[in-house]
């Protein structure tokens, strides 16, 4: 692979509890599936792991994402580079939500049981617990190993060495940063970042949150002294956030990143993976090769210009039998649209009327009348979206 397309990975280095599932949805939306990779695992050699993804990916990568701290990455991998931080306490409370929510096997090997207090997580000497709720921000965007490693002495040590938090701090100041406070900011300074001409959503907001657990001043009071440095470093990046961003207008013939737009060509079919410029879908999911339009229940997919008329096939599926097919409008660029719609075989196909050249990017709507919860479908589902028309696949057709 050539350094040049190194250069043009974006890499999301996703801190841990940091709505990272709901921003990786978003990502796989603007860049399409199959354009991006995400590392489920960081472990020994891993550096070299993700040099080869980055070689045998190709020229099809535009983004890399995981849970990998600086110490086993450093900067300079790839182009933009970003992240999304969390207000120490908050994230360590989400931990503890997601915690809770994992089989009982896993607890007991963590040394946890059904209900984790903020003291259990405290008292744990496991270096994925430990490592978590004591400083764990710091941990991740630091080049010392050994403050991220538990066979090092420095890794349990109650505060880190003041070189270890100049570091952080001046790595934290080189990176593009967003919060999770602020996602609607976040997203803004996203898409100028990534030079992506369309606003963005926020995916399935998957922040496990605090409900109506109790947590004492005393809780409080302990976190605050267990995470002083994330807390000083994180009110150190929110200083130099910019406020009141607002989202980014991109005339026609700006710099715009093209791999961010559906560009169709006639005679192909395209499966939501292969579809980048998505906004308002959740993930694409592999077995069913579908991806379903979001909570807002409008789908939006931004086309690139393009010189020549087309024909657009959309085949869509309804969450239930009876689903109101014969409902689903469709506008481009906020103009009501003309369709043929032809019923199959629990799927349907609706034909556009043909969408003329255009210099700019174009967008596509799908609005779906409306959603059912999936628990209403499936009783007892841990599922918590509601669903109402899945995209299968888009045809292009000469006009």
């Amino acid at each position: 692979m050539s350094d040049r397309h190194s250069g043009s990975v974006v890499f999301f280095r996703h801190l841990p509890k940091t709505a990272g599932t709901s921003l990786t949805t978003t990502l796989a939306n603007i860049y399409g599936d199959g354009q991006c990779y995400r590392f489920r695992d960081v472990g020994e050699g891993f550096e070299g792991m993700f040099s080869s993804v980055l070689q045998a990916r190709g020229d099809v990568l535009s983004l890399v994402s995981g849970h990998i701290p600086l110490h086993t990455v450093p900067e300079g991998n790839c182009g933009t580079e970003f992240a999304i931080l969390r207000e120490p306490i908050a994230r360590v409370l989400s931990l503890r939500r997601f915690l809770e929510q994992q089989p009982p096997a896993d607890r007991a090997r963590m040394g946890l049981g059904d209900k984790i207090t903020v003291a259990d997580m405290l008292a744990s000497r496991k270096p994925e617990v430990y490592g978590q709720v004591r400083n764990g921000m710091a941990r991740f965007f630091s080049r010392d190993r050994r403050f991220a490693d538990p066979a090092s002495d420095e890794f349990w040590e109650p505060l880190p060495p003041a070189g270890v938090v100049e570091e952080c701090a001046a790595a934290l100041e080189r990176q593009t940063v967003g919060t999770v406070e602020d996602m609607p900011g976040a997203l803004r300074m996203l898409q100028r970042r990534l030079r992506v001409p369309y606003e963005l959503d926020i995916g399935m907001e998957n922040f496990t949150v605090e409900r109506n657990d109790e947590v004492s001043l005393a809780d409080i009071r302990a976190l605050i002294e267990a995470n002083s440095i994330d807390l000083a470093l994180f009110h150190m990046v929110m200083k130099r956030l910019p406020k009141g961003l607002l989202p980014a207008s991109y005339a026609m013939g700006d710099g715009y990143d093209r791999r961010t737009l559906f560009d169709p060509q006639p005679g192909t079919h395209y499966s939501p993976m292969q579809i980048p410029g998505r906004q308002g879908f959740e993930l694409f999911e592999p077995r069913g090769k579908l991806c379903w339009l979001g909570d807002a229940g409008r789908g939006r997919i931004s086309l690139a210009p393009s010189t020549q008329p087309m024909t657009l096939s959309v085949l869509l599926y309804g969450v239930v039998p009876h689903y109101p097919m014969a409902e689903i409008g469709f506008t481009v660029d906020g103009q009501r649209w003309a369709t043929q719609h032809i019923q199959g075989e629990g799927n349907h196909t609706f034909r556009l009327a043909p969408i003329p050249p255009h210099a700019g990017p174009l967008e596509l709507a799908i609005v779906q009348p409306y959603a059912v919860p999936v628990a209403a479908v499936t009783p007892g589902t841990p599922d918590r979206r509601r669903l109402g028309i899945a995209l299968l696949n888009i045809r292009c057709e000469a006009a």
